[in-house]
């Protein structure tokens, strides 16, 4: 009996035990496929698809054009015609006053009114509202084209950021064995005590390097995560295109300046602004509405019917029309004169930022070729010199923030041909619908 009842203890005793554990498996379960997102790194590719997904602006944008192009078929239509009730004549004293039915001049009336605007002004007002749409679809391509461009920059910053903390990262063995050794050569009495101090200051100086390094990629992955959502900027991330490879020569960018997609919306623009000019015009001519009504009377009198017609009487359009349309032609000026100041604008900057990505290489090369295996080379020397008792530790210090230095610029070179690269790759509309490899 005590056995037994010792069993049913234990048994009772060991069901939380099992309750959390099953807990904990069905936790890891769901956990699991979001930790192995979480470790999985973010491509550039990737982050360009979520980009376009995440940006609310270019849904904005996007009900912006259904809503322009929504409005197109009813631009071009007759207005709606109006109906209307009324009492005409009503007696206002005397014995029939307030009735409608007792005087032979009280009547009901119902009308019915339809206004016929010129065919050219249905024909402007129709083109008018296509050119709100084909503007509004420009400036779509050309957000589109402006999130990609945004996006591939904050890769790109969050990316480099990541390589400075990593390269900094990558000279703390370094700054630890200069301290060994500059404890050991103390300890044989071949230094003074100024060494090992002045040796470990440079290793502090190297930790707050990297303290500010990992400050700038925090910063980076908060830009980021406006475009990705703040999970996938925590992801690492992969190497990035092949910066020097453009989807178009340059010349062919030179070229295609006419499709730069901020251009693109000039030309429906200026077909609004001549749209609007036409109406102007077309508003020195008068339009026209028709009328008709049925008036009921008293039984004891007939019941009438009425026709009317309507003109507008342009007749001061000194005052009225002609400013308008005086108006309306120096917005189309004004449009000519933007666009050309746009092309100037992005032909400089195409000039500018090929400049940038041409130079970065040449940079680049030469620091990797010459400059850096210089600095490492002269800072093993001093190391080594310093080691066997023929240096001073200052020679050391000095190479090692000489190369500390040139390892820095090698990654802002990388940075500074990332930027000239997103800016030169993703300028024209061709290249916002397919992604660089």
């Amino acid at each position: 009996m005590f056995d037994a009842n010792k069993a049913k203890h234990r048994r009772f005793a060991s069901a939380p035990a099992l309750l959390i554990a099953a807990a904990l498996i069905a936790c890891l379960a769901v956990l699991s496929p979001v930790l192995a997102q979480a470790a999985q790194p973010l491509s550039f590719a990737q982050a360009l698809a979520l980009a376009q997904v995440e940006a609310p602006g270019l849904t904005a944008q996007r009900h912006a054009l259904d809503a322009a192009e929504a409005a197109v078929v009813p631009a071009s239509q007759l207005p709606d015609p109006k109906l209307s009730f009324g009492i005409d004549n009503l007696p206002l004293d005397g014995p029939d006053r307030w009735s409608v039915g007792r005087d032979f001049m009280t009547m009901r009336r119902v009308g019915l009114m339809q206004e016929f605007p010129r065919a050219e002004k249905l024909r402007l007002r129709g083109a008018l509202a296509r050119a709100e749409a084909a503007k509004e679809g420009a400036v779509l391509l050309a957000a589109t084209v402006a999130v990609r461009r945004d996006l591939a920059l904050a890769w790109l910053d969050a990316y480099f950021a990541h390589a400075r903390v990593q390269t900094l990262a990558e000279l703390v063995p370094e700054a630890e064995l200069l301290n060994e050794v500059s404890r050991a050569l103390l300890a044989g009495g071949k230094v003074g005590t100024a060494d090992p101090l002045a040796a470990r200051a440079a290793a502090v100086v190297l930790q707050d390097r990297i303290a500010e390094a990992e400050r700038d990629l925090k910063r980076a992955q908060a830009v980021l995560a406006r475009w990705v959502g703040p999970g996938e900027a925590a992801r690492p991330l992969v190497a990035p295109p092949d910066l020097t490879q453009l989807a178009q020569a340059p010349e062919q960018l030179l070229a295609g300046i006419e499709h730069h997609p901020e251009l693109a919306a000039y030309g429906p623009m200026q077909a609004i602004a001549r749209a609007e000019a036409g109406l102007a015009q077309a508003a020195k001519q008068p339009d026209w509405s028709l009328e008709l009504a049925y008036q009921q009377r008293g039984p004891a009198f007939s019941n009438m019917f009425s026709v009317a017609v309507r003109i507008d009487l342009p007749l001061w359009a000194g005052t009225r029309q002609d400013p308008l349309l005086l108006a309306r032609q120096k917005r189309i000026e004004q449009v000519a004169a933007s666009r050309e100041d746009a092309w100037r604008k992005h032909q400089a900057q195409i000039r500018a930022d090929l400049a940038s990505w041409e130079t970065a290489q040449d940079r680049l090369d030469r620091i990797g070729r010459e400059l850096l295996p210089l600095e490492q080379e002269r800072a093993r020397a001093a190391l080594a010199a310093y080691r066997g008792g023929r240096g001073e530790l200052a020679a050391v210090l000095q190479a090692r923030a000489s190369e500390i230095e040139t390892r820095l610029m090698r990654v802002a070179q990388q940075a500074e041909l990332g930027r000239a690269w997103a800016s030169l790759n993703f300028l024209l509309g061709a290249q916002a619908e397919s992604d660089p490899k």
